[in-house]
């Protein structure tokens, strides 16, 4: 039997980036881009397989011993996390799960792929123990590497030569998703480990294992500059796959995996009616039952395309509020909508039937504390069944990373940052973005601050009740007990 070419390995992460939420409180979701490249290279006649550290919560020297028993040709370290900006807080286990590789066998040859690598190859490639990096989405990369041609001639590729980092021009786009990608390795994933967002499930919190999420497209026409989705397809890069290609993937993971919980990874799925709407009636007419939810914007969750999107299964909804501020808004290029827009699209959601879960960000450049303020207050006023509140980060493949880089604005990879795991939302050793009027400490403080108030307020609670029952409302008073350790906040005053 011919050995196994290709083993694309899912990083570990819950722990660091998490801290105590990921006991209970955070999702395990699968890794559809490790999913996706298998079934491309499969598809291309090489034997493939996927180890996925994270749900199979093994160690970095148990990855290693893993790798060695698989003896690949080529192991892919595959960079994406739960969402765009999730990839950059993965890379200190990153840099560790190379180091164990290469510890157990000097010859393992590994190459990273995903946002993160994308974003900065020659950065990436200098400071981790790689042999390659796949710039761009890593499909034709990959196989030209499979296929032993010579390293000039396979595209989006970085390498080491005698010393030297050389790079070869950035891969062509999959132009035809459907036909191209049409293999999705679901078989090779342990899906029966994957576990639901809590928010998600609040109305049944008992069946977060029965999940899978799926893109129906990839990249984004819009270009927010604090988001870095299009690090690994760059601009105006915005591809579907065909809405019948996309049921029948769902009706595999149905049928064949029991899955009832389904999160569309789309950055934005509520895009394009002549995708999106054909999809709903599929999933009308095929009536299994689903939870799903998926991204909108605030100008593309138009009122008629409300009733279809909740019959078709999809309760929830997130959108990007970002600010309550309009300037703020203004100024890192998100949308021309207002705050009254904002309300009047949010009741909408709710007066047919879509829960919400709304994400808000403190600290982007022109923010102070009055500003964030309003977007608290916004928060408030709209009381949405679920709500992000995030620090604002300068993630690498963001125009505002570029940004930050150029005016020496202190990042988390500097001197006197904390290092990628700075990136993470969540963690102990979160670094967010000053503004020009406060400092990384006070947004912070802010935020978490905020995640208290509005999580644990009696209006809040009592919708929760109303909507999901007793013991939602119970879970989420758990979920408040747990106070996040922040580093750059223990010099404070409380």
């Amino acid at each position: 039997m011919k050995g196994l070419d290709l083993l694309l390995i899912n990083p570990i992460a819950k722990k660091r980036v998490y801290q105590e939420l990921s006991k209970d409180f955070s999702a395990v979701e699968p890794p559809f881009w490790a999913a996706i490249m298998a079934g491309y290279i499969r598809n291309k006649n090489f034997n493939v397989d996927i180890l996925d550290a994270n749900a199979e919560n093994l160690d970095f020297i148990e990855v290693a011993k893993q790798v060695e028993k698989y003896n690949p040709q080529l192991t892919n370290i595959v960079v994406y996390g739960q969402h765009p900006s999730a990839s950059t807080a993965l890379m200190p286990s990153v840099r560790r799960l190379c180091e164990e590789i290469k510890k157990e066998n000097p010859e393992r040859k590994i190459i990273l792929t995903g946002l993160h690598p994308s974003a900065l190859p020659r950065k990436t490639i200098e400071e981790e123990s790689c042999d390659f990096i796949g710039e761009g989405e890593g499909f034709y990369t990959l196989q030209g590497l499979l296929e032993k041609k010579d390293f000039e001639k396979i595209p989006g590729l970085w390498y080491k030569k005698e010393n030297k980092i050389f790079s070869t021009n950035r891969a062509d786009l999959i132009t035809n998703l459907t036909e191209e990608i049409n293999d999705v390795a679901w078989d090779l994933l342990p899906m029966k480990k994957y576990k639901a967002h809590n928010w998600h499930c609040l109305g049944d919190l008992n069946s977060r294992e029965n999940y899978a999420a799926i893109s129906t497209s990839l990249g984004c026409p819009y270009h927010c500059e604090f988001c870095c989705i299009n690090a690994p397809f760059g601009k105006s890069a915005y591809r579907e796959w065909n809405p019948k290609w996309v049921l029948k993937q769902i009706d595999t993971l149905v049928k064949k995996y029991d899955v009832k919980n389904i999160k569309i990874i789309d950055e934005l799925f509520v895009l394009n009616p002549n995708h999106f709407l054909p999809i709903t009636e599929g999933l009308i007419k095929r009536d299994y039952g689903l939870n799903i939810w998926s991204y909108a914007r605030i100008d593309t969750a138009k009122k008629e395309y409300l009733s279809p999107l909740k019959k078709a299964g999809i309760n929830w909804l997130g959108v990007g509020i970002e600010s309550g501020d309009e300037e703020v808004r203004k100024d890192v290029s998100k949308g021309k909508f207002g705050s009254k827009k904002i309300t009047e699209a949010v009741n909408q959601m709710k007066d047919n039937g879509i829960y919400v879960a709304a994400n808000y960000i403190f600290g982007l450049p022109e923010d102070d504390k009055e500003s964030m303020q309003k977007t608290f207050e916004l928060a408030k006023e709209l009381n949405c069944e679920w709500a992000n509140f995030y620090c604002a980060m300068a993630y690498p493949g963001s125009k505002l990373h570029k940004q930050c880089v150029e005016e020496k604005i202190v990042l988390p990879e500097d001197k006197m940052g904390p290092g990628w795991i700075g990136y993470s939302q969540h963690s102990y050793e979160t670094f967010p973005l000053s503004t020009k009027k406060l400092s990384a400490g006070e947004v912070l403080k802010f935020r978490d601050e905020s995640f208290q108030k509005y999580f644990t307020s009696p209006k809040y609670l009592n919708m929760i009740e109303s909507k999901f029952g007793k013991g939602a409302k119970e879970h989420i008073q758990e979920m408040t007990k747990i106070k996040l350790k922040r580093k750059i906040l223990e010099n404070q005053d409380a």
